[in-house]
């Protein structure tokens, strides 16, 4: 693979990646603006991706994503005259972008894709799909810088896919003006932890607090997760599968929106130069195992409650 192909193209599905889009959407953004056209961007995410990895493996979960990039990029080329695009921003979470339609078209196409994945036999199980969609024509009295604003659009339209999964997954969000009473009250806690007795214990006691409780067992799809899913806190293991608990802090902190998530790191080592390492990347929670379930869960009431220390 060309240096070139490396950069802007994902390795697992063969789309655009995260870093061509982001290049991508100022430039674009600023295109539809002067032209005074919509264009809508639409998030997809696969439904239970962590429950297809512990039932199939590693491998079946992949096998699952590259169903969902072929029917994307199948939509796609049957659209190529319109110049769809479509990449693969991390992890479950798909970008679709049309340009130059309404937003009644983009909602159309939004559902043609949402059918297309239900219908579809590419995969050994029924898969399901749930979609946030922003139209750029919101945006365009606001008087940001077009990265800024190229961010608050990939931000609006991950938030609208949030809210499509809140409402129970395999349907379809346009607006982020959704009744209260649809959605959970409850903070939402991130637990990224290869230790089946460590989420056990940490899972009783959060839920004891009236707490939603999400689990990952590696980093990758923790990012995934974090990435259509913003939760309240993160408790994170150092030494974590596939992106160890440095590196998951370290990307957190490139984004605006993810830097300001509460992060509790946990591991068996806190020497000078762990604790040298937490402080460098902006760390102020760190507990040495075997962790006092009391003290950790007297923290995260802290910090939904407004009270740090």
């Amino acid at each position: 693979m060309s240096e070139e192909k490396q950069l802007t193209e994902d390795i697992l599905t063969g789309l655009r990646n995260d870093y061509l889009f982001r290049l991508f959407l100022p430039e674009e953004f600023m295109r539809t603006r002067e032209n005074n056209v919509n264009s809508s961007l639409i998030a997809i995410k696969l439904d239970n991706i962590i429950e297809i990895n512990l039932l199939h493996n590693r491998s079946g979960g992949d096998e699952a994503l590259r169903a969902i990039a072929q029917i994307l990029q199948n939509y796609c080329t049957h659209h190529e005259n319109m110049a769809h695009r479509v990449f693969r921003i991390g992890g479950p979470v798909f970008f679709y972008y049309i340009p130059g339609c309404t937003p009644q078209e983009g909602r159309c196409a939004a559902e043609e894709l949402h059918d297309l994945v239900q219908q579809s036999e590419l995969y050994l199980r029924k898969l399901t799909i749930s979609i946030g969609i922003v139209n750029l024509s919101e945006f365009f009295r606001q008087q940001n810088s077009p990265d800024q604003l190229a961010l608050q659009i990939e931000m609006t339209a991950l938030k609208r896919l949030n809210l499509a999964e809140q409402q129970g997954m395999n349907t379809i969000c346009d607006t982020s003006k959704i009744k209260h009473s649809s959605l959970s009250d409850k903070p939402k806690i991130l637990i990224i932890e290869p230790d089946i007795t460590t989420i056990d214990l940490l899972i009783k006691a959060i839920e004891a607090l009236g707490y939603e409780v999400h689990t990952c067992t590696e980093g990758e799809s923790a990012l995934a997760f974090i990435q259509s899913t913003p939760p309240t806190i993160i408790i994170c293991e150092v030494m974590t599968p596939m992106i160890n608990g440095f590196t998951i802090r370290e990307k957190l902190r490139m984004n605006a929106l993810w830097n300001t998530i509460p992060f509790i790191l946990i591991s068996h080592k806190k020497n000078e130069d762990f604790i040298q390492k937490a402080v460098d990347r902006g760390i102020k929670y760190f507990f040495r195992k075997p962790i006092s379930i009391t003290e950790v869960v007297g923290l995260i009431s802290n910090i939904t409650r407004g009270i740090s220390y």
